[in-house]
Order: structure tokens, then sequence, then C-alpha cells
């Protein structure tokens, strides 16, 4: 059984180191997923999903974690800018749209 709470997942991704965040605590109404550059800490790529991605998906495996640095990279999150910060209020569409689902 899982136990839901706050994981820190730090993330090699073109040879830069990424922190991702993966808050799952009950009390909250979304899964809040947080992409860190690990030298600033001030820029960050917010996700939020619903619970049940939880059922598809796995959000703290690295290959997940990597998909998403990618997308959030792709949508135009400039990581090198201090205080760049970008959200996606629905993740689930990312889901199927980036096949996170299917990663082992």
């Amino acid at each position: 059984m899982k136990l839901f709470a706050k994981e820190v997942k730090k993330i090699i991704f073109n040879n830069y180191e990424f922190l991702c965040v993966i808050d799952e605590r009950p009390e909250r109404e979304f899964i809040s997923f947080k992409i860190y550059p690990s030298n600033t800490k001030t820029s960050c790529f917010s996700i939020m999903f619903p619970w049940k991605a939880n059922w598809e998906t796995n959000l703290c495996r690295p290959m997940v974690c990597a998909k998403l640095i990618q997308h959030a990279i792709n949508s135009g999150w400039d990581y090198k800018i201090k205080n760049a910060l970008a959200k996606i209020q629905d993740g689930d569409i990312l889901i199927t749209n980036l096949g996170l689902d299917e990663l082992e």
C-alpha cells in the first residue's frame, strides 16, 4: 500500500539537474507536480493532476519525471531564467498525450 506524501526526486535531464516535487497529501484537492532547476529553485513549472491520475500512472517514476521535464521545456519554460514560472492546471491531458500511462 502506497503512503501518500510529498516526495522529492532529483532527475538529470540533458546534463542538467532538476528537482521534481510530487505532493500527494490526501488533504489536497489535486496532486501537485512541480519542477525546479536545482541551481536556482526560483523558477518553477507546476502541473496539477486530478487524483485519478494516480491510478493511471506513477508520477514518481524517473521516466515520467523526465517526460514532464521535456514537455515543460518544449512548452517554452526557460528554466535558466530566474523566476520563470509556468503552470498547467489540467495535467491529466498530459497522461494520454505524452503516453505517461505506458511508461515503466
